[in-house]
């Protein structure tokens, strides 16, 4: 291929990435994430992939992050989705001082300005498919540990 065909070509490519890229702008991608997508994209770096506890983060941490597939069974078999949610967005009561391990995804998730109503529902929106997810995800019989 002779340099200005190669050079032709090359300009072709760039400038479809870069039209491509301006396309996507504004676009919300997590829009059409699902629970298990946006679990493996915020959480699973803690708890790992398959939500043992495990992840690849944990031996630089001090806390160790709980199985998420026992939530169900740490509650009498009952799957507390309100307070799943609440620890997702970093409404739960934290201990004492200094103690919290986990982000406030609430915070970490909104990208509006000021009190941009629309913001304020894709985050919760996030939040509650991955709560459902964790759902999904239930183990039936307590591991032993």
């Amino acid at each position: 291929m002779n340099p200005s065909r190669r050079a032709l070509v090359l300009l072709s490519l760039l400038s479809a990435g870069i039209f491509g890229c301006a396309h996507d702008r504004g676009a919300d991608p997590q829009a059409h994430y699902s629970g298990q997508r946006l679990y493996e994209t915020y959480c699973s770096s803690c708890h790992g992939l398959d939500a043992q506890g495990a992840g690849p983060v944990t031996p630089f941490t001090t806390a160790r992050a709980p199985s998420l597939t026992q939530i169900a069974a740490r509650n009498g078999g009952a799957f507390p989705a309100e307070r799943v949610f609440r620890t997702v967005d970093g409404q739960f009561e934290s201990p004492p001082p200094n103690t919290r391990h986990m982000p406030i995804w609430g915070y970490e998730l909104f990208t509006g300005e000021g009190d941009d109503e629309a913001a304020h529902q894709r985050v919760l929106d996030i939040e509650h498919r991955i709560v459902n997810y964790l759902q999904t995800i239930q183990e039936t019989t307590p591991q032993a540990r």
